[in-house]
């Protein structure tokens, strides 16, 4: 058995450092930078003060102010996250409005959601995912934090997640899933999910 333990513990520091990775602090702001607008001096011009320019037609643009982005420049992605991370609802809420949004994002806005909603989630919620881990059309940055996460959860969580992960083909987190659950359940049925299905089930009907 000491072989399993090992391991167990190998994959767990694996997926540790890769939750850490996709998670560490040092991720990119999701706050919005807004337009700064230069002040006007409001002091009489000095007689060597050039000639001021015409003012811009109605309507016209203003100028970018240098290192400043405009709003434009904002992926829609990250406008939609900010949104719903300054709403006044509750965290279980807010990481079900990430969860609905998700599809519609790039992998890179996939994946900063992902982080939010594993923080927010908690556990008796974050069952709430399996659809989206089952979903191949969501990125793999999005699948490696959500599955990671899990791990992290009581068995009620881990377990169905896992096998979501391991029964989806072409998941870029099947293999792991399954070296994992052979290790949890001691036991290894392959691609059979039906046994693998039974497994999970007694799992969780012991204390």
């Amino acid at each position: 058995m000491r072989w399993k333990q090992y391991t167990l513990t190998a994959i767990l520091i694996t997926l540790g450092g890769l939750s850490w990775y996709v998670m560490r602090p040092d991720a990119p702001s999701l706050s919005v930078q807004k337009v700064v607008t230069p002040e006007v001096s409001t002091a009489p011009e000095s007689p060597a003060s050039p000639a001021p320019t015409a003012p811009a037609a109605s309507g016209a643009a203003a100028a970018p102010v240098a290192g400043v982005p405009l709003p434009s420049t904002i992926p829609a992605w990250e406008l939609k996250i900010d949104e719903a991370l300054r709403s006044q609802a509750d965290h279980a809420a807010i990481a079900r409005i990430l969860l609905q949004q998700v599809l519609t994002m790039p992998p890179e806005g996939q994946h900063s959601a992902a982080q939010h909603i594993a923080n927010l989630m908690s556990d008796s919620d974050y069952l709430e995912v399996l659809p989206y881990v089952q979903n191949l059309k969501i990125g793999q940055g999005f699948q490696e934090v959500i599955v990671a996460e899990s791990l992290n959860r009581p068995k009620e969580v881990k377990l169905p997640v896992l096998l979501a992960a391991a029964r989806t083909p072409l998941h870029p987190m099947k293999e792991t899933a399954l070296s994992v659950l052979s290790v949890l359940l001691d036991q290894n049925h392959g691609t059979d999910f039906t046994l693998w299905d039974a497994a999970v089930q007694n799992a969780l009907k012991q204390p």
